[in-house]
């Protein structure tokens, strides 16, 4: 929907499209209109705008500015961690978050860059119109017009743009449908009409209860977790140090099984992958602020044994070699 008025002009994500481009991101998404993603056929599922999920893994150098769409979006956070906001909030987006944006809300991803992460997101346009008529969802919504009704009056209802799946009972629903939208058979329409279903009838649920305490840390991991690791972002020493997954367990007073699950669902990588990038990321700074370094020195500097593994993690991370990436943009 395009009315041509600047407020409500939907948004094209340019910047995730870009990324992908630039390999920064994995993207999956079926779309109508201007989304970025493979378009959905002629008549196939009226009103769905986007359905999709993007896997951002490592550093990422973009994020969604605030921006609108012409229909209510759904966002779910699968792994890792985003900021998510709108005019009036801000908020660190954990796995089993959902935002729940209305249509033509102000909102946005990213602070301003997108962490890693994984994202299930959904946008089904409600057809709502400037002349005040009343929403509607597509008629293959719920069983019956009473389902939709009454979902629709929840989703009107609620002014929340936040909620939480407590048990992140969704979370294996949606990796499958991550897994499904990879297939475009002749059962593609049936299987996406089953997630918008059952996505929209969760969240829902989840928003029409009151049993979200905010006030509680639902997701349940380990806050020392998410400390030690930002220390080793702060800190080129500390990260330096000669740490194992056993070392970095015992540091933060955890078995080795439950960091690894929970460095997966914080940072959308495992405890070495993490350590690793957090080096990289150190590196790239020492590279910038001391061009007369040796870049050996640098890399143990940072906690690299060996020069030639650095070499090829960091160009695996930022797409040139170490030397290439201390030059100015001028000179390359």
């Amino acid at each position: 929907m395009n009315t041509g008025d600047p407020a409500h002009q939907a948004d094209d994500c340019q910047p995730l499209r870009q990324a992908v481009t630039r390999g920064e991101v994995k993207m999956e998404a079926r779309v109508r209109g201007q989304y970025p993603g493979t378009p959905l056929g002629r008549g196939r599922l009226p009103g769905l705008r986007t359905i999709g999920y993007w896997d951002a893994v490592g550093p990422q150098s973009w994020g969604l500015p605030m921006h609108r769409n012409e229909g209510i979006e759904i966002c779910y956070l699968l792994h890792g961690e985003t900021v998510f906001a709108t005019d009036r909030e801000s908020v660190l987006l954990r796995p089993g978050d959902i935002t729940i944006t209305r249509p033509w809300q102000r909102h946005r991803l990213g602070d301003p860059a997108i962490r890693p992460c994984r994202m299930f997101w959904l946008i089904l346009d409600v057809e709502n119109r400037k002349d005040g008529q009343q929403w509607q969802f597509p008629k293959w919504i719920g069983p019956d017009p009473e389902s939709r009704r009454e979902l629709l009056r929840i989703f009107r209802a609620s002014p929340r743009c936040h909620a939480v799946d407590e048990g992140r009972s969704l979370t294996p629903f949606l990796e499958d449908s991550c897994r499904r939208l990879a297939d475009s058979g002749p059962l593609e329409a049936a299987h996406l009409a089953d997630t918008v279903n059952h996505l929209l009838v969760a969240v829902a649920r989840i928003i029409a209860s009151e049993a979200t305490d905010p006030g509680n840390d639902p997701h349940g991991f380990d806050p020392t977790v998410r400390g030690f690791f930002h220390g080793l972002e702060a800190s080129v020493e500390i990260a330096a140090e000669p740490w194992t997954v056993a070392e970095m367990a015992r540091a933060c007073r955890v078995g080795p099984t439950y960091l690894n699950a929970s460095c997966k669902e914080i940072f959308n990588a495992t405890p070495s992958d993490q350590l690793c990038r957090t080096r990289l990321a150190h590196a790239a700074r020492l590279l910038r602020e001391d061009p007369q370094r040796p870049v050996t020195d640098i890399a143990f500097a940072v906690g690299f044994n060996s020069s030639q593994h650095f070499a090829t993690r960091f160009r695996r991370q930022f797409g040139t070699t170490p030397g290439a990436f201390r030059e100015p943009e001028s000179s390359r």
